[in-house]
């Protein structure tokens, strides 16, 4: 019989103390969960938002037949101009039938039939009446108000003054005009209605053209505007996305921005 050897087992135990135990965090999981939705959303904005390298290319230009724009819009005066009112004024005719003559002072009133009052402007001699005839002399004279209302028709006055001078106004009397106010278009209002034109041809032409030609005329109820247009157009591959063009000075070249067209990687 052989002897078995008694083996030693050494155990080794651990023990942990209750207060090294570190506490329970869910930073980490936290931490990976926003970074797998940061990841997801790169991924959705990229295939919404597909990046692409945008180019340039130079292309000759081709001339299409000019066209012709035409807009017109009406003057809105905003001046205003005030006129005051203006005074009638006439011609008296006085005859002096007494053989003394007479000398009336400036500054007598005599009324008309129609109730208007007018004074005389000056001094006035009247010679004597004679054999020949009477003695005449006249004198402006002016109406007391302002207006038409001293428009006085003739013979409004033919009256005789004391015993032997008479007072007429032969020819009606004029000028007498009643304050009024009219509207009349200023310069702001001629560079209003030709901003408005413009944008009304802005709006009306779409395409690639050179710079228009422009005409305008003004009269004294309305602007017009005429543009001459040359138009051009451009031919690229079809599978490039255009983003600009643009016309090259005064020569018959385009820049154009596009999108360059995709390249598929198959992979297998």
């Amino acid at each position: 019989m052989h002897a078995v050897e008694n083996e030693v087992e050494t155990i080794h135990l651990y023990v942990v103390r209750e207060q090294e135990q570190k506490p329970y965090t869910s930073l980490p999981l936290l931490g990976a969960l926003l970074c797998l939705l940061g990841i997801a959303a790169i991924t959705f904005y990229s295939a919404e938002h597909p990046y692409y390298e945008h180019q340039r290319l130079t292309v000759p230009a081709v001339l299409l037949p000019p066209r012709m724009f035409t807009a017109q819009t009406p003057f809105i005066p905003t001046g205003v101009g005030t006129y005051p009112a203006t005074t009638a004024h006439g011609i008296l005719t006085i005859t002096n039938g007494s053989v003394i003559s007479q000398t009336l002072p400036a500054g007598l009133i005599f009324i008309s039939s129609s109730g208007t009052s007018v004074v005389t402007d000056q001094a006035v001699f009247i010679p004597a009446g004679s054999a020949n005839g009477y003695g005449v002399a006249y004198v402006s004279a002016h109406a007391l108000i302002s207006g038409q209302q001293g428009n006085i028709p003739a013979f409004a006055i033919n009256r005789v003054e004391g015993s032997s001078v008479y007072v007429r106004n032969l020819v009606a009397f004029q000028g007498g005009r009643d304050a009024y106010s009219v509207k009349f278009i200023t310069s702001n209002d001629r560079n209003v209605a030709f901003s408005k034109v413009r944008n009304i041809l802005i709006s009306k032409i779409t395409g690639l053209h050179y710079p228009c030609t422009e005409a305008h005329i003004a009269d004294v109820h309305k602007m017009t505007v005429t543009w001459r247009c040359q138009f051009v157009k451009y031919t690229v591959p079809s599978y490039m996305h255009v983003t600009g063009v643009r016309i090259i000075g005064k020569n018959l070249l385009l820049d154009v921005w596009f999108v360059p067209r995709p390249i598929r990687i198959c992979v297998k």
